[in-house]
């Protein structure tokens, strides 16, 4: 049992992500280049550096899209939280069991969530996801969301510990 009520809070898209992304790679290819120019490497360590930057770098492009939840909403259920994606005007649910959530960064009008399914009877964990909400969606939910977010499960009391 948690202390926050039930609460939906839709999530919105990440629209400097892209630029956070872009600006990333520019920097780390400019951190590149300075020690390339900077370092008496020899060539072929040079150039591997630069393979392995762009390897990771295409890889980032091609997983990175995949981790992050968009256009749906959050539910919190009063014990598990759940999420509702919406694609292509249809509603469909990605799955129904809880997911754990995480709070990654917290600007106070807007959070960076991570939700990471989880399978209770087989204890599995699925992959890290990211979602971003902010106040501005829906500013009459925004408190009971927070309350939600950072509820703390209520200790639970043994029973045999009760009946003394």
């Amino acid at each position: 049992m948690h202390n926050a009520p039930p609460v939906a809070y839709p999530v919105g898209r990440f629209v400097w992500g892209m630029v956070l992304f872009i600006g990333v790679l520019l920097a780390s290819a400019a951190g590149l280049a300075i020690w390339q120019w900077q370092s008496q490497a020899p060539s072929h360590l040079v150039w591997a550096a630069w393979v392995f930057w762009l390897i990771c770098a295409a890889l980032a492009t091609y997983l990175g899209p995949r981790q992050v939840l968009s256009r749906g909403h959050l539910f919190w259920s009063g014990e598990t939280w759940l999420w509702r994606g919406v694609h292509n005007a249809e509603v469909f649910i990605d799955e129904e069991q809880g997911h754990h959530l995480t709070v990654a960064c917290d600007f106070g009008s807007g959070m960076l969530l991570l939700l990471e399914s989880c399978h209770e009877a087989t204890q599995d964990r699925g992959p890290v996801l990211c979602a971003w909400v902010t106040e501005q969606s829906i500013p009459s939910k925004w408190h009971g969301f927070r309350c939600a977010v950072y509820s703390r499960p209520r200790a639970i009391t043994p029973l045999h510990l009760m009946q003394k």
